[in-house]
């Protein structure tokens, strides 16, 4: 097996023992075993675990960054805008173990804790990006405080959705609906604050959404 196959090999194996099991649970020595290498092939690519994780945080921050860009999203139609939504709800989806305990996983991993808290203020950045944009377009009727307050409520379901779904329904991961629950959380949350024709098509949206996992 190629070098760079092995080390792709190494980071889906990872990535999927992570998700599955739990990053701390995860030694290098399963990872190794899951992926029918030896513990030297693998600690030739990588050599600490924290190595891996790093590595499986780099390909996803590379991931989000484009999508946090507002760009002309604000002045296109409903469903464009929430499209780009549910690619950031499905990429944080795939590497949904970075979630799942943020304060220990920045307490064990420093490096990796202070690059995500970057990109979580980079994406609370991009809200009020996209709440001026909206405004602009008068698509978001909401006051200064309103804003305010609806910025931090997306926060917390953007980045807290992960373990809310493993402590009530974690198979919900598998089927997708762990994904679909939360973007209609989204939904709920941004309509009092929307003018016509953007809200009506996000009502239509959201009844799409959740009509999918009933």
């Amino acid at each position: 097996m190629a070098r760079r196959d092995t080390r792709e090999l190494i980071l889906s194996t990872s990535l999927a023992l992570f998700n599955r099991l739990g990053e701390p649970n995860v030694t290098t020595n399963l990872i190794a075993d899951e992926a029918d290498i030896s513990p030297g092939n693998l600690y030739y690519h990588f050599r600490h675990k924290q190595d891996i994780v790093e590595a499986l945080f780099t390909r996803f921050a590379q991931g989000l960054t484009p999508l946090l860009d507002n760009g002309d999203a604000a002045a296109s139609d409903a469903e464009s805008l929430w499209f780009r939504l549910h690619m950031i709800f499905e990429l944080k989806g795939e590497f949904r173990f970075l979630y799942r305990n943020l304060a220990d996983i920045g307490e064990r991993m420093p490096k990796v804790g202070q690059a995500l808290r970057g990109l979580m203020l980079r994406e609370r950045d991009s809200i009020t990006g996209l709440f001026q944009d909206l405004r602009e377009h008068s698509v978001l009727e909401a006051t200064a405080g309103e804003q305010s307050m609806l910025r931090d409520q997306l926060m917390l379901t953007l980045t807290y959705w992960i373990p809310f779904a493993d402590l009530f329904d974690p198979e919900s991961f598998e089927d997708g609906s762990a994904q679909v629950q939360a973007i209609a959380r989204i939904f709920q949350l941004t309509l009092p604050y929307l003018s016509d024709p953007f809200r009506q098509e996000t009502e239509q949206l959201a009844s799409a959404y959740l009509a999918a996992v009933e």
